[in-house]
């Protein structure tokens, strides 16, 4: 133990993963010995009310809508191959709100944002949930959970407009893409641009992370015969978008807003659940679902390709 000048009252960490108390200077926790963010007298201020951000309750709500749209999807997939990568209908992804690209086609625009919680077999989607997992013990104990929501929901919905803009402008093609990894990369930006903002040095190795998922993952699968095609567009639009909120949320602390903070959050939520509603509504998974059913193959022109996110 070390003592500090006379009359000095030294400041202590809360970790976010246990709770455990910890010295201002500690980098790691005392206990489980996971990565300490930054001082509390400089951390943003959680969102008022009941909400503790150390319990993750953003997280888990996220986590739970996209549960429930997966287990939507293997109930009423035709098939009940449960592999890793399961090949459902293109009907059953576009009933839960995936993202159909054609040029000159009709677009659905609340598909941008329901995208975010559909996915196209187990491996997608355990990878995506795990990696919000990790990163969100970090994150939403730092921002507060209506920020983190929010930050959730705006970098999900920027990485496939991203992956529209990509598709539709720059390399016209049919496209049908999902998942959650955009807005996943959205919370690594997030700590990122908080991180730099705070003038952490473990930014430089957070980015470096974001670099080797985003060549690993994203380039490196799309140049093999795999057959999987990863939507960089999209991961890098979440990525960047979300860096920007760290950097705004690691500003100076404004309490004045948080009612407004909170009410963003929970409008974002239930946007979320209109579009996810949208989809089941849409005439157009019904269409491709009528054509399979008569031809037994998937919808023509549908699935040229599936980009997996």
């Amino acid at each position: 133990m070390t003592a500090g000048p006379p009359g000095e009252r030294r400041r202590s960490l809360h970790c976010a993963r246990c709770g455990a108390l910890n010295g201002s200077d500690f980098d790691r926790c005392i206990r489980c010995g996971a990565p300490l963010l930054a001082p509390a007298a400089h951390a943003a201020p959680p969102a008022r009310g009941l909400l503790d951000g150390r319990s993750l309750p953003a997280t888990k709500v996220l986590a739970a809508l996209t549960a429930f749209v997966f287990v939507g999807q293997i109930m009423a997939a035709h098939s009940r191959d449960l592999g890793l990568l399961s090949g459902w209908d293109a009907s059953n992804y576009l009933r839960f709100g995936a993202l159909w690209l054609v040029p000159g086609a009709p677009f659905e625009p609340f598909r941008l944002l329901s995208a975010v919680f559909v996915h196209m077999g187990v491996l997608h989607f355990a990878m995506n949930m795990m990696t919000l997992g990790m990163l969100a013990r970090a994150a939403e104990p730092a921002v507060g959970s209506a920020r983190f929501a929010i930050a959730y929901v705006v970098t999900g919905l920027v990485g496939f407009v991203s992956s529209a803009a990509w598709n539709l402008l720059v390399q016209p093609e049919v496209v049908l893409t999902a998942g959650a990894s955009g807005a996943v990369f959205g919370v690594m930006g997030l700590l990122l641009g908080w991180l730099v903002r705070r003038r952490d040095p473990r930014w430089k190795d957070l980015a470096l992370q974001a670099v080797f998922y985003i060549v690993l993952f994203g380039f490196v699968v799309n140049a093999s015969n795999t057959g999987i095609r990863i939507n960089n567009a999209a991961h890098i639009g979440g990525l960047i978008s979300g860096a920007l909120l760290g950097v705004i949320y690691a500003g100076p602390s404004r309490r004045r807003y948080e009612g407004v903070v909170n009410a963003g959050a929970l409008a974002g939520v239930i946007a979320c659940v209109a579009a996810l509603a949208l989809a089941q509504r849409s005439p157009v998974w019904r269409a491709a679902e009528s054509l399979e059913a008569r031809s037994g193959l998937e919808t023509p022109g549908i699935e040229e390709r599936l980009d997996q996110r």
